[in-house]
């Protein structure tokens, strides 16, 4: 049972790592040094012709491998720089708003011609900078825009078709076979009852609770990681599209980009973001959480036997305080684990180290620890099909906008 548990724990956590290495997780960013595109509209000015390479910033290092990582990676680099021309804009647009005032002023006044000759030359020189300006920033926002159409649209496609949809569907066979691994397994409490732990299973099992704790705030980390990304990358495309709520007689409609005749990445992403946000992981983290109480109940019972032995042996007074200080150890190391699951992840509620404070209870001391694994893998199939599911019906929806885009076009889906 132990190793088939395993062996579908080994084959999901690989099933992930696909996901992982197209995502580039655990690689730094590319940041050149003094970076910034040698390209401001004040250093072109006069330049009538906007050549691409006015335009071009070292896309083949913050390119990498051309995955969607770096595809992001470049997007960022460029709205930086749309935003610094955005405001070199404004800033010269506010100059020339001053110079035209100090023009009126002077013909009111009645200055000299060459005065005003000059202020009019000031103000068309500030009329062509802006113009270059405004052709820069639609340079940048016509780039933005390709890069968002002509990469991140098959790349996000490649991501939930190729990867993420496999990985979900891996999962929930992996989870399937642990249930029923798990299922068939007879007699394992009674053993656990039965056993005699000396101080090398009380060590073991002490960091199987630390290592529970671990996994569980690594899978609730994990998944808030995967919702904050895809929300994230909603909320940035949500950005780019104008949309007026409109009140109807059922209220505020929710917001869509396909109604609005956004490009396909919109639509996908705001399909993706609400079907991730559905779906809740806290029955998996709450079933982690009981079975990781089960493991500690077990683990402060054993203990509880060998303190009373030593209180009953006058001459074990050293022993009982050094036992005394390895259980602070623990709480404090299982108050930490509590502090990191909230840190990662949404989790409310009782926490694991609160309850073990007050020692673990009677619902602890009175339920299976084969019961409590069950638990964990029925709730992680009830997880991991609904997360199949939502890509399921995701890939369905990338189908139909790549026919429609091929409609429009023209041209064959491929």
């Amino acid at each position: 049972v132990v190793l088939e548990i395993k062996a579908q724990f080994e084959r999901a956590s690989s099933s992930a790592g696909e996901v992982s290495k197209m995502l580039e997780v655990g690689k730094m960013p590319y940041y050149q040094k003094g970076s910034g595109f040698k390209v401001s509209a004040m250093m072109i000015c006069g330049i009538p012709t906007m050549e691409e390479e006015f335009l071009r910033f070292e896309e083949d290092k913050a390119m990498g491998c051309g995955n969607l990582s770096s595809t992001l990676q470049k997007l960022y680099m460029w709205e930086r720089k749309l935003l610094q021309e955005v405001k070199a804009e404004e800033e010269e647009r506010l100059k020339y708003d001053r110079k035209r005032q100090d023009l009126q002023i002077l013909d009111e006044k009645g200055a000299e011609t060459e005065k005003i000759v000059a202020a009019e030359k000031e103000i068309r020189k500030l009329s062509t900078r802006i113009s270059i300006a405004i052709q820069v920033v639609n340079t940048i926002s016509g780039k933005i825009s390709k890069l968002r159409d002509d990469e991140l649209w098959p790349q996000t496609c490649e991501l939930i078709q190729g990867r993420l949809m496999r990985m979900w569907d891996v999962m929930l066979e992996c989870h399937q076979i642990q249930l029923h691994a798990i299922s068939q397994a007879k007699n394992i409490d009674s053993m656990i009852d039965a056993a005699r732990f000396g101080d090398d299973h009380m060590d073991l099992i002490k960091h199987l609770e630390l290592q529970l704790l671990d996994w569980t705030t690594c899978f609730a980390g994990w998944v808030t990681a995967q919702k904050n990304y895809v929300s994230t990358l909603n909320d940035w495309l949500r950005k780019g599209v104008e949309y007026v709520p409109e009140e109807t007689d059922d209220g505020v409609p929710p917001f869509s980009p396909g109604r609005l005749g956004a490009p396909p990445i919109f639509v996908i992403c705001n399909n993706w973001a609400a079907g991730v946000a559905r779906i809740s992981e806290k029955e998996v983290v709450k079933a982690m959480q009981a079975f990781a109480s089960n493991v500690l109940h077990l683990w402060e019972k054993h203990r509880s036997q060998q303190r009373q032995g030593m209180m009953a042996n006058k001459g074990m007074d050293r022993d009982l305080r050094v036992m005394e200080k390895d259980e602070q150890k623990m709480r404090k190391a299982l108050e930490a684990k509590n502090k990191k699951l909230v840190l990662v992840s949404d989790q409310t509620g009782v926490s694991l180290s609160a309850q073990v404070l007050h020692g673990a209870g009677p619902q602890a001391e009175n339920s299976s620890l084969q019961s409590s694994l069950r638990n964990i893998f029925e709730a992680m199939e009830t997880f991991t099909a609904a997360s199949a599911n939502t890509y399921k019906d995701l890939n369905l929806r990338a189908e139909e906008e790549k026919a429609r885009v091929a409609e429009e076009s023209g041209s064959s889906v491929p």
